[in-house]
């Protein structure tokens, strides 16, 4: 069934005819001239004259057609889509076109058609205008449309829903038996709260230094990958016993100690704006994580869902946005693709630590819960002690791994590769952006019971030219210390460990959690593991 002239998806009420050929008002002086009575400048309302080629598609037995001048390509719908959080409807997400970020836009849902049917198999046709780009999810190709002859009709918004807006006319074929309705690349390009996608083609191709290569840690705070260059994070903990505060309110939702220093925590989610925010009193999910960040007032706490992975970067692997559908937008710098073309959302940190609401709630918690003054001179020790980061994870115990050691951190993959060698202490081949990498399990190296674990994370770590995992039941924390609270190992009869594991450790780090006790986490010497396991191959 072709739409008529009464498809609500066409505003006719307030269509101006322009036909085609040698009909009336087809070009001129009299074309134009009705043209210039709509308000209308001259091609419509995208003001670069009327296209002559147009590629079609099908919603439903719905036709659509858009410009060629802007169609770059129809891809398959992808897989992973990374959504945007509070996005409109139809507005699905972000995906990763060859490196270049693509945010995709139902047009089903933004032109209300009903569902589509499940596992339908759609398509995306590509835009581009400008160094700007969207993708519109769409039921199936039609075919490439010579417009030239062929009567059109134009139409002028009138205000009434995102449809009167993006459909700009109608052509008529076969005498107006078949109707096919115009898209506005334009207006699609600027709908509301439609990330674009700032993909300049003019970047210098060759970069003579790409500077130092940095690592942030990655975090969910709901359907959302953000994360947050690991510089500037004082700690990562499990989010600790929480206080009701007088500082609660808003987004602040209670106060904790962290060893002495009382600090406000704060719904990171909900700061971002989503309306699902945490209520205190409630059972906090055991993946919920804090991430401590310093400001001018002190410190405050952060609290997402769950801590994914360390990844390693590059600046210039930061992809810049020109716009984002995020109420605080202004606190993300670009985006990172991670793992398997996941896209993560790269938080700005420096404005992080400006944002009033957690300079006002740092310094109201300073004001309140005033912290004991420390000696003056070991202060000044502390403050002059080279930083070290450490990631503390667990295999029968507590174990630390120096952040400078480790690539990345994953989950643990469900298609290893089976080695084509029989040593039950490798866990299987990981496959990594094309990087062949061994898997250790310690259990089985060190001899200790197997446990299987939901949680399990692989460490990916470098050694000489080649990069080796570690199977590890969880990663606990991110601990930021510094070199006086790293020691020599103590004597093996006082650490209650094997002594294989004992032979394969580096140092022991000193370290107070959250609750106040004091901890000594063993480093683990991943020199030593790797020779341990050529020698046991």
């Amino acid at each position: 069934m072709k739409p008529d002239i009464s498809d609500p998806l066409i505003p006719g009420s307030h269509a101006l005819t322009v036909d085609g050929g040698d009909r009336a008002g087809s070009s001129g002086q009299e074309g134009d001239a009705v043209r210039q009575r709509s308000g209308m400048r001259p091609g419509g309302r995208t003001g670069q004259g009327l296209a002559e080629k147009y590629g079609s598609f099908l919603i439903g037995d719905s036709e659509f057609a858009i410009s060629v001048s802007v169609l770059q390509e129809v891809v398959n719908e992808p897989g992973d889509i990374s959504p945007v959080p509070l996005a409109p409807p139809y507005m699905l997400g972000l995906f990763n076109l060859r490196g270049m970020i693509v945010p995709v836009v139902d047009l089903r849902k933004l032109l209300d058609f009903p569902a589509a049917e499940s596992g339908q198999s759609r398509k995306v046709a590509i835009i581009e205008h400008g160094e700007h780009c969207i993708g519109l999810l769409f039921d199936r190709t039609g075919e490439v449309l010579n417009a030239k002859g062929v009567a059109r009709v134009d139409f002028r918004p009138n205000g009434k829903g995102v449809r009167d807006v993006v459909i700009s006319g109608v052509l008529k074929f076969d005498s107006g038996e078949r109707l096919v309705q115009i898209l506005d690349p334009h207006e699609l390009l600027n709908l509301e709260k439609v990330p674009r996608a700032d993909n300049d083609s003019g970047q210098e191709t060759v970069k003579f230094s790409r500077g130092k290569k940095l690592a942030c840690v990655s975090f969910q705070t709901g359907h959302t990958v953000c994360a947050i260059d690991l510089r500037y994070v004082k700690e990562v903990k499990t989010v600790p016993k929480l206080e009701q505060s007088l500082l609660a309110g808003g987004n602040v939702i209670g106060t904790a100690n962290l060893r002495g220093i009382i600090l406000p925590v704060i719904d990171f989610r909900g700061f971002m704006g989503d309306d699902a925010k945490f209520v205190l009193g409630e059972t906090l999910p055991k993946e919920r994580r804090m991430l401590v960040i310093d400001t001018a007032e002190g410190p405050v706490g952060l609290m997402v869902f769950s801590i994914d992975s360390i990844l390693s970067y590059y600046g210039d692997e930061v992809r810049p946005f020109a716009k984002l559908a995020l109420p605080r937008g202004d606190l993300v710098n670009g985006c990172l693709i991670g793992k398997n073309n996941q896209i993560v959302m790269m938080l700005d940190p420096e404005k992080l630590m400006q944002e009033p609401s957690f300079l006002a709630a740092a310094k109201s918690c300073q004001e309140i819960f005033p912290p004991e003054a420390p000696d003056g001179e070991a202060a000044e020790l502390e403050a002059r002690a080279a930083r070290r980061t450490f990631i503390k994870f667990t295999f029968e115990r507590r174990f630390a791994l120096d952040t400078s050691h480790v690539s990345e951190v994953i989950n643990r993959p469900t298609d290893l590769l089976e080695p084509p060698f029989s040593l039950n202490f490798v866990e299987g081949i990981l496959n990594l952006r094309g990087d062949l990498i061994t898997v250790f399990n310690p259990r089985v190296l060190y001899g200790l019971p197997v446990k299987p674990c939901q949680d399990q994370k692989v460490l990916i770590f470098r050694h000489g030219a080649q990069k080796f995992g570690i199977l590890v039941d969880s990663v606990d924390e991110i601990i930021i210390t510094t070199e006086s609270r790293v020691a020599e190992l103590k004597p093996l009869d006082q650490q209650n460990t094997s002594k294989s594991i004992a032979e394969d450790v580096a140092g022991c780090l000193q370290h107070t959690s959250p609750d106040g006790k004091y901890e000594s986490i063993l480093i683990l010497d991943t020199s030593a593991l790797v020779e341990r396991c050529f020698k046991a191959a």
